[in-house]
This record gives C-alpha cells, sequence and structure tokens, in this order.
C-alpha cells in the first residue's frame, strides 16, 4: 500500500510498500491544501491500482531510479507467467525479423523499439496491451510545439506504430489471445507539397553553387537520382561505351547496399551534357565512387548543411529539401515533352500512377525521343 508523509523540509513524499519493499518517492510539491488534495487524489488511484496488480511505478515515476527495481520485482513474483512482457517479446520478435532488412532498416526498428515502444509498454504483458493503450500512446506523440508545430508527423507516428502492430498481431497467433488491434486505423497521412526548380532557378543555384560540386548537383537536376544512390555509384557502374549509367547500389549510413527495389535497379542513358560531365570527373577520379569528400562517399548531414542550404541561400531562392532535385528532374523533363514512360522509368518508379499523381499539373502533350528533348531544352537555354 501508498502513504504520503510530509517531509521535514515541507515537501509531499509518496511512502509505497510494495512487494515486501519500501520506495520512497519524493515530490516537488510543498504541502499546502491545495497540494495535498491533488496528492491524495492520486495516492487513492496508485492503492486502487496496487488492489487490482495493475500498478506500474513508471506511469507515476517515470524519472525515478526506481523503476528498473520495482520491475524486476514485478516480474519475479509471477515468474511462470503463461504470456511475455512486451520487451521480451519484442527483442525476440525483432533477432527473428532482422535477417530480413537491411542494416539501415534494422537500425531504424531498434530505433523505435528502444525509443518508443519498449519505455511505454515494456513493463506490460504483450497479452494485456489494448488498443485503448495504443490510442493513448498514439494521442500522445501528436503533441504540439511550442511554435504550433506537429512534433511528429503522422507519417512518422505510422511509422513507429507499424512495429507493434506486427508484434502484436504475431504475439496474438503464436500464444493464442485475442488480436486487440483488429479495429485500429492508421493516421490519414498528407503528401508533401512537391517544391521543385525552373530551368532558371536550376541555373541560379548552379550559379551559386561551389565550384567543385557544380557537377555533382547537375547529375542529380539532369537524372532525378536519390541522394543514396548519387552516393553510392561508382566507376563500374558508368558504362561509357553504350553511355548508361547503371544504378545499382545505395549507399545508407555508412555503408553500401542493393537498391531498395527491383524497379530502383535500372540503366539511364546518358546525355551529351552528362557524358561530357562523366570524362570530367573520371580524369579526376582517385576512388571506386565517383563522388567523395575527403575520400570516403558522401553522407546526406554534409550535402545538406554544407552544399545544398548554402547554395540555396547565395543563389536568393526558397528554403527547399535536398530532394526537390529529383522533382525538378521530373517536372523539366515533363516540360520537354519527354515520354511519361521514359521519365517514370528515369525516376525508378513502378509504373506511371506516382508520375500523374504527383506532377499532374505540369503534364502536358508529353511525346518526343527520349531524354534528347530535356537535354536539348537545357542546352538552349545554356544550363549545360
Amino acid at each position: 500500500m501508498a502513504h504520503i508523509r510530509i517531509r521535514p523540509n515541507g515537501r509531499i513524499q509518496y511512502d509505497l510498500h510494495l512487494y515486501g519493499q519500501r520506495f520512497r518517492e519524493g515530490t516537488k510539491l510543498m504541502a499546502t491544501p491545495v497540494n495535498l488534495k491533488k496528492a491524495h487524489a492520486t495516492l487513492k488511484k496508485i492503492n486502487a491500482e496496487i488492489a487490482l496488480e495493475t500498478f506500474q511505478y513508471r506511469d507515476y515515476f517515470p524519472e525515478s531510479k526506481k523503476v528498473a527495481k520495482f520491475e524486476t520485482l514485478q516480474r519475479t513474483k509471477d515468474p511462470d507467467r503463461l504470456y511475455p512482457f512486451f520487451n521480451d517479446y519484442a527483442n525476440e520478435w525483432f533477432d527473428r525479423q532482422k535477417a530480413k532488412w537491411k542494416n539501415s532498416y534494422q537500425s531504424v526498428v531498434r530505433n523505435i523499439l528502444d525509443t518508443y515502444l519498449t519505455p511505454e509498454f515494456g513493463n506490460i504483458l504483450v497479452s494485456e496491451i489494448t488498443l485503448a493503450n495504443v490510442d493513448f500512446f498514439r494521442e500522445s506523440l501528436t503533441l504540439i510545439k511550442k511554435n504550433g508545430r506537429r512534433k511528429l508527423t503522422n507519417k512518422r507516428i505510422n511509422g513507429i506504430l507499424w512495429p507493434l502492430i506486427a508484434i502484436l498481431s504475431l504475439a496474438a497467433e503464436e500464444h493464442n489471445f485475442p488480436y486487440p488491434m483488429r479495429r485500429y486505423k492508421t493516421l490519414k497521412e498528407e503528401r508533401a507539397d512537391s517544391n521543385p526548380l525552373t530551368a532558371d532557378e536550376v541555373q541560379r543555384f548552379l550559379d551559386a553553387a561551389p565550384t567543385e560540386w557544380k557537377d555533382y548537383f547537375k547529375l542529380r537536376f539532369w537524372t532525378g537520382m536519390r541522394s543514396c544512390e548519387v552516393h553510392g555509384l561508382r566507376w563500374g557502374d558508368v558504362d561509357f561505351n553504350h553511355r548508361l549509367i547503371r544504378i545499382r547500389h545505395n549507399w545508407v549510413n555508412g555503408e553500401l547496399c542493393d537498391v531498395k527495389t527491383p524497379k530502383s535497379r535500372r540503366e539511364l542513358k546518358m546525355c551529351d551534357t552528362l557524358y561530357a560531365l562523366f570524362n570530367r570527373l573520371k580524369d579526376l577520379a582517385d576512388t571506386e565512387f565517383v563522388f567523395t569528400y575527403n575520400g570516403n562517399p558522401l553522407d546526406n548531414h554534409f550535402v545538406s548543411k554544407q552544399l545544398w542550404y548554402p547554395s540555396l541561400k547565395n543563389a536568393g531562392l526558397s528554403h527547399r529539401r535536398p530532394y526537390e532535385t529529383r522533382h525538378t528532374a521530373a517536372v523539366l523533363h515533363i516540360a520537354a515533352h519527354e515520354n511519361p514512360l521514359y521519365i517514370s522509368h528515369m525516376l525508378g518508379h513502378s509504373d506511371t500512377r506516382l508520375l500523374f499523381e504527383v506532377y499532374a499539373p505540369y503534364i502536358a502533350n508529353a511525346s518526343r525521343q527520349d531524354g534528347f528533348a530535356f537535354s536539348e531544352m537545357m542546352v538552349e537555354r545554356g544550363i549545360a
């Protein structure tokens, strides 16, 4: 049971006796009538949960160093429980699934478990997690910052909850208890608005970019390659004889790995501008990767902080993500009346549906030779 005591300094203290051990938790609340009334209301709730055997120490004292001690005592009380605790089962699930994932995705899931799911559900039996628990947890993730913006987007929240749903689904099947998420619905995700550059803005950006990095950005604007694809591009993937760029690898979190999907594995045609670009770079090449910094492949942080945003600022262009190079390539190819099938292949899309959904306002009369109409347009504008 739990009691309230007043410390010599006049502050309120909770005194709990749990599993034969004494736990004392001080507060910063002075023992005023108002604060005592609030403390007694909390005490009543604590004692009710202790009586029902649903009390969780971290719910009331999340920052306490005694949480681990309480949870250890709680688990030893019932070693022959029918169902595992969430954190035990989640770690087992991760070890069973990780062989199916790339190292970069393993890191993402591990981070979600350690940062969000285990602190919230770790000390609950996996069979006792309810839809209400998940709904309240999800609501806590939608908190608003002081500037009025959301801390996490709906897409990010859905990503955090996906491992939880997968874990509960498998646990319900393997341990034969009712699956609690049957009525769960994911949050509606708003598609981020694209903010591509115009051809004139591309020229302004290239003029403002550091001289040694103009070819790097030109390749991104001309092909729409993803950052990880450009950073993982090796000289062995550049076919000068057939004038092709073979997209085979990604560079993610310091590791070279295969491209994400079969459609991402593709060949891009080199127009004259790109052919000349690679010939210039080849003369300076001293590593297996086309683009490097201090001898190592590029990473997104370096490109964003040291190259992209400073160049945008120097060019007097509005703030936008580096990913807009991909949107820009798509829109400018559309403006050059390239074939939508060619553009979808260039971007590594599975079909033209996404192209029309995202870039519908820019599409009109797309029917020319694949790749070369765009090159002609850029050369005519003097952007080469």
